[in-house]
C-alpha cells in the first residue's frame, strides 16, 4: 500500500508539473521570457524558457502534497527559489557573470550556515586514512556548489540532455538512498524526476514543435544546486548512506564536460565562461551523430558511470 501511495504521489507531481508547464509557456511568450535563435542556437522560433520554473513549482507541490520528512526543506526551497528567480531574470535580461556568482555564493553560505551541512570529509579517497577537511571544508563546499551549478548549466546544449543527465543523477541517488532505508531523501529524488519528465517530453517535441520549451538558466542552476544539496545530505555527517567519492561518479559527465571545456578555453586565452561549440555533445555531433543520438549516447554513458 505504501508503494501504491508513493506511485500516486509521483503521478500527481508529474501531472501538476505538466499542467503548470503548459500554462507557464503562454505567460512566458507574453512577457518575453523566450530564447531567440542566433549563430549558436539553431532552433526555429522563440522558445519559452520555463522548464526550470515548472520543475521548481512541481517540487514545491511535492513538499505540500506528501508527508515524508525532509530535513531543512524550507531552507532548500528558499535557496532554490532565489536561484530560480535569478536565473529567470538572467534569461530575460542577461545578468552579469559576477552578479550571478555572488548570488550563488550567498546561497551556498546560507545553506552551510543554516543547515550545518558542508564537505567535512572526502572519505577514504586517497587510501586507508580518512581525509578530513575541517574548517577548510567550507571553502571546498563553496567551490563544489559553484561547480555543480555551472556543470549542469553548461551541459544544457541539446534537446533532452540536461533533463536526461539530471534524471540519471537523481535516479542513482534515489536507488542508493532506498537501499539504505532513507525514504525521505529517496522520495525527494524521485519527486524531482517526476517534475522533470514533463519538461523532457515538451523539450524533445513529443507534443509537437509548437509546444517546445527550454530549461533556461532558472532550471539548470536550480537542478545543479539541488543535486549538490542532496549529495551533501547523503555523503556527510554521521551514518551517511553514500561515500563522498560516489558523488563524483553520480555527476561524472557534467563535471568532466565542464572541466574539459574550461581547460580548453583557458589554454586558448579565452574566458572559461565564453560560449563556444566544443562541449561533448558538439563533438559527438561533429562525428556524424544527430542531436537525438548524441543525447542517447551521453545519457547512457552517464547511467553506466553512475
Amino acid at each position: 500500500m505504501n508503494r501504491l501511495n508513493m506511485s500516486a504521489d509521483f503521478v500527481a507531481i508529474f501531472l501538476f508539473s505538466l499542467l503548470f508547464l503548459f500554462l507557464a509557456r503562454k505567460v512566458a511568450k507574453k512577457i518575453g521570457l523566450v530564447d531567440k535563435p542566433n549563430y549558436r542556437k539553431r532552433h526555429q522560433g522563440k522558445i519559452p524558457l520555463v522548464g526550470g520554473i515548472s520543475i521548481y513549482a512541481g517540487i514545491c507541490f511535492a513538499f505540500l502534497y506528501t508527508d515524508h520528512y525532509i530535513p531543512h526543506v524550507a531552507l532548500y526551497l528558499m535557496c532554490a527559489g532565489v536561484l530560480v528567480v535569478t536565473g529567470a531574470l538572467d534569461d530575460r535580461f542577461d545578468i552579469s557573470v559576477v552578479a550571478r556568482a555572488i548570488i550563488q555564493a550567498l546561497v551556498a553560505v546560507a545553506m552551510m550556515v543554516f543547515s550545518g551541512r558542508y564537505i567535512n570529509s572526502l572519505g577514504y579517497i586517497f587510501g586507508p586514512c580518512e581525509m578530513v577537511l575541517g574548517p577548510f571544508g567550507y571553502l571546498v563546499t563553496l567551490f563544489a556548489v559553484w561547480a555543480a551549478i555551472n556543470a549542469f548549466n553548461m551541459v544544457d546544449g541539446i534537446d533532452g540532455l540536461l533533463g536526461g543527465l539530471s534524471c540519471v543523477s537523481l535516479g542513482a541517488m534515489g536507488i542508493l538512498l532506498t537501499l539504505d532505508n532513507n525514504p525521505g531523501l529517496a522520495m525527494w529524488c524521485f519527486a524531482m524526476i517526476a517534475a522533470i519528465l514533463p519538461y523532457i517530453l515538451l523539450n524533445l517535441g513529443l507534443f509537437g514543435r509548437s509546444y517546445k520549451v527550454f530549461m533556461g538558466d532558472a532550471g539548470s542552476t536550480m537542478i545543479g544546486f539541488t543535486i549538490i544539496w542532496m549529495l551533501l545530505q547523503s555523503t556527510q555527517g554521521w551514518g551517511h548512506p553514500m561515500n563522498p567519492v560516489t558523488a563524483l561518479w553520480i555527476i561524472a559527465v557534467p563535471l568532466m564536460d565542464m572541466i574539459a571545456i574550461m581547460y580548453r578555453r583557458m589554454r586558448k586565452g579565452m574566458s572559461p565562461f565564453a560560449p563556444d561549440r566544443q562541449h561533448i555533445h558538439h563533438l559527438i555531433m561533429r562525428a556524424g551523430f544527430s542531436s537525438r543520438q548524441a543525447f542517447i549516447i551521453i545519457t547512457l554513458a552517464a547511467a553506466l558511470l553512475a
